[in-house]
């Protein structure tokens, strides 16, 4: 999830943005210092120059110019390539060519980390917007699915119409394997901070079944972007996101026989909350981060250690070939998935007598200071109003069982925590659906957090108890 907007639009057949989109534009598109546009035909330099004229007068007809426009293509010296996508304020993925060759320039001129480091508007369109997913299918070269940017997990077809049989065609079998949001001309997603809003004409096709975009379609689309809120504060989240007991972890690997010529998978590692008792068996440790930002802090960590290994990307829909574990554990992570999906494929992946542990910290503050919980309680009753909801709590833990698993066994382990209040705020920001607060209200809650805290003597205590859920895939 990005903070800044991301704008996956079809087309625009009369090189016009519509009145909506045009609107929108001008809402966001404070800052026009620099436009850079990055190409889909890296060697039609004279096609270049005019799309990156001719889009760039569509933001100046709406009253939306820069100071600066230009194009990326194979012309461009890979440094200052990258300079211009670290300064600017707005990137255009272009469309017109074949999206693995858009793809392939973006890494050869070493834009690829700036595009996700960056803090610009990103927008895309047709080939480019197809770019902008984790997975997609460029069908006119092939139906198989390869890596995209992974800004988001929508995966789109473009300039989609009903009479076109033979694109309506390959869009059908597009959905065979993935989800896929058909997009007619003059129609857009527009992402931020999680939220999603669309226009025009946009269809869900999922298993070949083409159905117009609902508002409950939107909702979900809303929970996936949710799911990668924390890899916008990679740094916070790594220095006040809560570790977990010692003694959890003796037992958990006594339970689970842990150790040299053990495979073992974390879900959703984050930073390495749960992570550096398991490496430290000695155990063959495989981690699978959704983050970008969050898998790389990951490889700043522990990446020269020889049983480290970790991919990025979606448990959901990785493919792990015919890898087996012996153990498989998440740390406030599973509840993530749906519970389906998380008990059977993680069942799946287990060897028969492998381990599934799940682990979720329970907090109160109440009986430390009864005063300063009253207090607290009255600021989330006055600020407290995320604009996307968090829905994730409804996970059973103990549910196991129904999807072949051995009875649920729970173990509590105690712990606490002494923030001061600018730790307890800083660790308040680290909530996912904190993070998701609007301004200025976030900013005034957080204050009145911090405050509270000081007048308290700058002292705020956390009583943890740390739960462990094991289960097993029977023999």
């Amino acid at each position: 999830m990005r903070k800044e907007l991301l704008a996956v639009f079809s087309g625009f057949p009369e090189h016009h943005f519509s009145k909506e989109i045009a609107e929108r534009l001008r809402t966001e598109l404070k800052n026009r210092k620099s436009i850079v546009f990055i190409t889909a035909c890296p060697l039609d330099y004279e096609q270049n120059d005019d799309d990156c004229d001719g889009m760039y007068e569509m933001f100046v007809e709406q009253g939306l110019p820069f100071e600066k426009h230009c194009v990326i293509d194979k012309r461009t010296e890979p440094g200052n390539a990258k300079e211009l996508v670290e300064n600017a304020d707005c990137i255009f993925l272009m469309g017109g060519g074949a999206c693995e060759e858009q793809l392939d320039l973006i890494r050869e001129k070493s834009c690829y980390d700036a595009l996700i480091d960056c803090h610009a508007a990103i927008f895309g369109v047709s080939a480019g917007s197809m770019n902008m997913a984790r997975k997609t299918v460029d069908f006119f070269e092939s139906m198989e699915a390869f890596d995209g940017l992974g800004f988001t997990n929508i995966t789109v077809s473009c300039h989609h119409d009903l009479e076109d049989k033979w694109r309506y065609e390959q869009t059908l079998r597009m959905s065979d394997d993935r989800t896929v949001y058909a997009m007619e001309d003059m129609s857009a997603f527009f992402i931020k901070g999680g939220k999603v809003d669309t226009v025009g004409t946009i269809y869900k096709v999922n298993d070949r079944k083409l159905n117009r975009l609902t508002e409950e379609d939107i909702k979900e689309l809303e929970q996936d972007e949710f799911r990668r809120v924390f890899d916008t504060i990679p740094e916070q989240f790594d220095k006040f996101r809560p570790r977990y007991s010692e003694e959890l972890f003796s037992y958990l690997i006594d339970e689970a026989q842990i150790g040299p010529g053990k495979r073992v998978l974390e879900i959703g590692p984050g930073t390495g909350q749960a992570t550096d008792p398991v490496l430290r068996t000695g155990c063959e440790y495989h981690a699978i981060e959704l983050g970008e930002h969050l898998y790389r802090k990951m490889k700043e960590k522990y990446g020269k250690l020889s049983n480290f290994n970790i991919v990025n990307d979606d448990f959901i829909t990785h493919d792990f070939g015919d890898m087996k574990f012996d153990m498989i554990y998440s740390a406030a992570t599973i509840q993530w998935i749906p519970e389906t999906v998380a008990y059977t494929k993680t069942f799946d992946l287990l060897k028969p007598g492998g381990t599934l542990a799940m682990m979720i910290t329970s907090s109160e503050y109440k009986s430390s200071n009864e005063l300063l919980y009253a207090k607290i309680q009255a600021l989330y009753d006055r600020y407290y109003k995320p604009d996307i909801p968090y829905m994730h709590g409804k996970f059973r833990y103990t549910a196991a069982s129904e999807y072949g698993y051995t009875e649920v066994t729970r173990h509590d382990f105690k712990g606490q925590r002494v923030f001061t209040a600018d730790e307890y705020v800083s660790f308040c920001g680290t909530h996912c659906d904190h993070i998701v607060l609007s301004e200025p209200l976030r900013t005034e809650f957080f204050e009145k957090l911090r405050n509270s805290v000081l007048e308290a003597g700058n002292r705020i205590v956390f009583n943890d108890t740390y739960v462990l859920y094991l289960t097993k895939r029977p023999y």
